[in-house]
């Protein structure tokens, strides 16, 4: 078989057929998988995001909004991960609701339907063999800075931040 000369980029599912996705995974995932912390982001798969080595990880909660919670495999802990322009986006809740994580004053919020400049996400792995990965964010002016935890124990974009996060993909 010859080697292809050329590619072309198809955008993923996420990209392309929300409900087709949400149909298609978010019923058939009921285990409580393990946390291995180390599966790079993806989209049209869905993910826990855990908080460093904690079982802490981020949740959607429809009264609190995003919050860090202990892991129970809830649906409110799965993240459905999108794509659009090369950039990541997250979902809570795949369906007719469906809210895209991102920022408000800095803070982690689900409030938009389409991934929006502050709920733009780079995902970097961490150097020397380490877990995990670092969450960037669009800040101003088209800056990328981390997400960690504010003093007020919220998830918000914080200039300077150390954190780091852990990807368990489980569909």
């Amino acid at each position: 078989m010859d080697t292809p000369t050329t590619s072309t980029y198809v955008p993923s599912i996420a990209d392309t057929d929300q409900n087709y996705f949400s149909e298609r995974f978010a019923s058939n995932v009921n285990a409580i998988p393990e946390l291995t912390l180390n599966d790079a982001p993806w989209p049209g798969h869905i993910f826990i995001i855990s908080y460093q080595d904690t079982n802490q990880v981020l949740t959607y909660h429809k009264e609190k909004g995003v919050v860090l919670q202990e892991y129970d495999g809830s649906h409110s802990q799965r993240w459905v991960c999108h794509s659009m322009l090369g950039w990541l986006g997250f979902t809570a809740n795949p369906g007719d609701t469906t809210k895209f994580l991102s920022h408000y004053d800095w803070k982690l919020r689900c409030r938009d339907t389409t991934i929006n400049w502050n709920g733009m996400f780079c995902v970097r792995k961490r150097l020397k063999r380490l877990d995990g990965f670092q969450i960037l964010m669009r800040g101003n002016e088209d800056s990328l800075w981390p997400v960690g935890m504010h003093e007020d124990s919220d998830v918000a974009v914080l200039q300077g931040s150390d954190a780091w996060w852990g990807f368990t993909m489980i569909a």
